[in-house]
C-alpha cells in the first residue's frame, strides 16, 4: 500500500473509532510500520502553563502515558517545532532535547528522530514525536508522511476535543447548579450553628474564668471548650464552601503568597515528595485574603500528598495566563488576564465519578476517621468568593492538576503590616451604653451579660425595630451599636445608617454568623465600623467596642 493509501485508511479508522487514546495509538503503530520508528509519543499543552502531558506512547518502557513534561518552554524542541511545522534529530536527538524530555530519550538510546507539528482549529493540539535507536537520515517522502497522518491524528483530536467540550460543559452547568443550592444549603446551617456555638463557647468561658485552677470539673468545662472549637472550625470550612465568610482582600504577589509558605509546604508533603517550585516571572497582581489564598495552597498540597502515599512529584506553578471566551456560554467563565496558581501531582489520579464530586462538601475517598471531605470544598468556596475559578485535569494512573485562575489586577502588592505579637487585654469600659442587637436570644443574653460586667451600660434589643424604639426612648446617646448583620427585617448595616441620620458619628460593631449578600455591603468596613465573625473570644468583642470608643479620642489600646 502506497503512502496515500495508508492516510486514507487511517483516515477510514478515525471515523469509526470512538475511543480518541485507541486511535492515537494506531496512528503510531502505521507511523512505526511505514519509517520503522519502533518509539513515538503524542505531547498535549495544559492551557495556560509551560507544562505538557504524554497523551499517547508507543515502545518505551516504562509506559509514560499521562507524564507530566516540562517541554513547552522558550527554545524548547516543541518551540521549535511550532515555527517550523516539523523538526528532525539525526544522530543529536538527545543532545537537541532538553529537561525531562531529553532524560526520557536518553534512558532509551535514542540516537535520531522526527517531531511534527498537531494543528488545531484555533490553537495548537500537540507535538507528535517519532525516534529510533539508529543514527538516520529522513527523506522528504517520510517526512511528508508523518505529517500527513499527524494532519489526520489533529483533526480527529480536534473533533473529539469539542464533542467531550460540549459534554464537560453540561456536565459543568449541572455540577454549578448542584454547588449552588448545596452552598446556600451550608450557608444556612452554618447560620444557625455558629449563634449555637458562640453560645456554647461564651458561657464556657465564663464558667472557666470562676472556677478556681484545681478543681475537679475544670477538665470537662475545658472538654467543652474544645468540641466548640472544633465545631466552629467546622462551620468556617462550610461557610468557605458556601463563599458566605468575609474576606479581608488586598492587592497580593501570588509568588511572595507561595515564597512564604515553601518551608511549609516542604515539611507538610514529607520527604518521599519531590516538591517542585515553578514561579513565573512579570507575575501580575491579584486581590485576594492572603491568609485564605495560604489555605488554598495548603489544602491542594495535602490532597495532593494523600494521593501519592509512596512518594511521587508535586509541581507548584504560576504565571501569567489570558482565559478565552468559552465556547460555550453556560460554562461562566469570563475571559480576560489571569494569574495562575496550578497545583500538580504524579499521583493515583481520579475516575471521572470522583472528579465530578470532587469539590462536594462531605465527599471523600479516605477512610472514615481520616478526613473530612472539605478540605477540596474550602478552596473551592475561597477561589469562587475571590472572583477566579479552579480548573480540574485528572485521571487514573495519570495524576491530577488543580489549576485556579485569579482575576489580574493593575495595582501594586500593599506593604504587608506586621502584627503585634500578643495581644493586650481590653479596658473596661467607664460606664459607656452601648445599644446591642441580636435576634438570637441566648446570644444576645450572653454579649449583655458580659460587657455589663465589663463596665458598659447595655441597652438590649432582639430586632430593629426595638432598637429604634429604645433609641427614641433613651435619654442619653448611644456611645456603640452591636448589632448583627443578617436579622429579620431590616439588618445591621441599614439599622446603622437609619440611627446616623439621629446621631451623625455614631460607632458600630458588626458580628454575623454568616454574611450572605451582605458580605458585598460597603457599610461593613465603612466609617470606622468594625466586624467579627461568630463564633468569637468574649474578649475580642471587648477589643472591638474599645477601638470604636478610643477611635474618636485619638487614644489607643494599652
Amino acid at each position: 500500500m502506497n503512502d496515500l493509501g495508508r492516510v486514507a485508511s487511517f483516515g477510514v479508522e478515525a471515523l469509526r473509532e470512538r475511543d480518541l487514546d485507541a486511535l492515537v495509538a494506531r496512528g503510531l503503530a502505521v507511523l512505526d510500520e511505514r519509517l520503522s520508528l519502533p518509539f513515538g509519543l503524542v505531547l498535549q499543552p495544559h492551557t495556560g502553563s509551560s507544562l505538557v502531558t504524554i497523551r499517547a506512547a508507543r515502545g518505551w518502557s516504562p509506559d509514560p502515558v499521562g507524564r507530566l513534561l516540562a517541554t513547552w518552554e522558550t527554545g524548547s524542541l516543541a518551540e521549535r517545532v511550532i515555527g517550523d511545522g516539523f523538526i528532525v534529530h539525526r544522530g543529536t536527538a538527545t543532545e537537541a532535547a532538553a529537561g525531562e524530555a531529553a532524560e526520557l530519550l536518553r534512558a532509551h538510546g535514542i540516537r535520531s528522530g522526527l517531531e511534527v507539528l498537531l494543528p488545531g482549529p484555533d490553537a495548537l493540539s500537540g507535538v507528535l514525536g517519532l525516534f529510533t535507536t539508529e543514527r538516520r537520515d529522513f527523506t522528504v517522502d517520510e517526512v511528508d508522511f508523518a505529517r500527513s497522518l499527524a494532519l489526520t491524528i489533529a483533526a480527529v483530536m480536534a473533533r473529539r476535543e469539542t464533542e467531550e467540550g460540549l459534554l464537560r460543559s453540561q456536565q459543568r452547568l449541572q455540577t454549578v447548579q448542584k454547588m449552588e443550592a448545596i452552598g446556600r444549603l451550608a450557608g444556612g446551617i452554618a447560620h444557625d450553628f455558629n449563634n449555637l456555638v458562640q453560645a456554647i463557647g461564651g458561657y464556657t468561658d465564663m464558667l472557666l474564668r470562676q472556677l478556681p485552677a484545681d478543681a475537679a470539673s475544670r477538665f470537662h468545662v475545658e472538654e467543652i471548650r474544645r468540641a466548640g472549637e472544633r465545631a466552629a472550625a467546622l462551620t468556617r470550612q462550610l461557610l468557605a464552601f458556601s463563599r458566605q465568610q468575609v474576606l479581608q482582600p488586598r492587592v497580593l504577589a501570588v509568588n511572595d503568597v507561595v515564597g512564604n509558605l515553601q518551608h511549609l509546604l516542604r515539611r507538610l508533603v514529607g520527604e518521599q515528595v519531590l516538591l517542585d517550585f515553578r514561579l513565573g516571572e512579570g507575575l501580575g497582581s491579584v486581590r485576594a485574603d492572603a491568609a485564605q489564598l495560604e489555605q488554598v495552597l495548603i489544602n491542594l498540597a495535602v490532597n495532593a500528598r494523600d494521593a501519592m502515599p509512596g512518594g511521587g512529584r508535586l509541581v507548584i506553578e504560576t504565571r501569567n495566563a489570558v482565559l478565552p471566551a468559552p465556547d460555550q456560554p453556560e460554562t461562566f467563565i469570563k475571559p480576560g488576564p489571569y494569574v495562575l496558581l496550578s497545583v500538580g501531582d504524579s499521583g493515583h489520579g481520579m475516575d471521572a465519578e470522583t472528579r465530578r464530586r470532587a469539590f462536594e462538601p462531605f465527599f471523600t475517598t479516605k477512610p472514615v476517621g481520616h478526613g473530612t471531605g472539605l478540605g477540596l470544598s474550602t478552596v473551592y468556596g475561597v477561589v469562587k468568593q475571590s472572583g477566579g475559578y479552579i480548573l480540574l485535569d485528572s485521571a487514573l494512573g495519570k495524576g491530577s492538576t488543580f489549576r485556579v485562575y485569579l482575576p489580574k489586577v493593575e495595582d501594586a502588592p500593599d506593604a504587608v503590616v506586621e502584627q503585634r505579637a500578643g495581644v493586650a487585654e481590653p479596658r473596661r469600659g467607664g460606664g459607656e451604653t452601648v445599644l446591642l442587637v441580636e435576634d438570637e436570644d441566648a446570644v444576645r443574653d450572653l454579649i449583655a451579660e458580659w460587657l455589663g460586667s465589663h463596665g458598659y451600660l447595655v441597652v438590649a434589643a432582639a430586632n430593629s425595630r426595638e432598637a429604634m424604639a429604645a433609641v427614641a426612648s433613651a435619654s442619653a446617646p448611644i456611645d456603640v451599636l452591636v448589632a448583627d448583620v443578617v436579622m429579620p427585617g431590616i439588618g445591621g448595616p441599614e439599622l446603622a445608617s437609619r440611627l446616623r441620620l439621629r446621631q451623625p458619628g455614631l460607632r458600630v460593631v458588626y458580628m454575623s454568623g454568616y454574611a450572605d449578600d451582605a458580605v458585598d455591603d460597603p457599610r461593613l468596613h465603612a466609617e470606622g465600623a468594625r466586624f467579627l465573625q461568630k463564633p468569637f473570644p468574649l474578649d475580642a468583642l471587648l477589643g472591638k467596642v474599645r477601638e470604636v470608643l478610643d477611635a474618636d479620642r485619638g487614644e489607643t489600646q494599652p
